[in-house]
């Protein structure tokens, strides 16, 4: 499934000779083109932090690809624009990085809060995003705030860069 997605991707490209232009191609097919039902399954490899290994391998097979946390952000997105962005906990109950960050994303998208003047830019961000999705922050109170406030961001319109 996430094979025809970036088959799809790389076709609607072809013709795009910069490696940016095929990142904001995906980014806007999950903001757009993805079938709803889809969008839990995507956001699931997000939340148990699966989404890592997949970028890994797409891009060791020579595929250019979003990274984890910009893929996961904007699936989040999708899902708060879709009005099915919703808590999530793992079955046995544990708290992940990649759970801490998710649901710090999910409390902030809700809120919809106003950004304070010295709220953290999407750069500072996006690094630590990186880090809890692939699991290995070790402060989850890090990977939560993070989240709430890349969620807080993309409630008020913004996209994480395509890269």
């Amino acid at each position: 499934m996430r094979r025809e997605l970036v088959l799809a991707v790389y076709a609607a490209c072809a013709a795009a000779p910069a490696i940016s232009n095929v990142l904001e191609t995906e980014r806007d097919y999950l903001l757009h083109g993805l079938q709803r039902e889809r969008v839990a399954q995507r956001r699931l490899s997000c939340a148990t932090g699966r989404q890592q290994d997949i970028v890994a391998r797409q891009r060791a097979a020579g595929f250019s690809t979003l990274s984890a946390s910009a893929y996961c952000v904007t699936v989040l997105t999708r899902a708060g624009r879709d009005g099915t962005l919703r808590f999530v906990t793992l079955r046995n109950g544990q708290t992940t990085p990649a759970i801490a960050f998710d649901t710090g994303f999910v409390s902030g998208f809700l809120k919809r809060e106003t950004l304070p003047d010295d709220a953290p830019v999407m750069a500072t961000l996006m690094p630590i995003a990186e880090r809890c999705l692939a699991q290995t922050e070790t402060d989850h109170d890090l990977c939560n705030a993070a989240g709430h406030m890349l969620g807080v961001r993309a409630a008020r319109g913004e996209l994480v860069p395509a890269s």
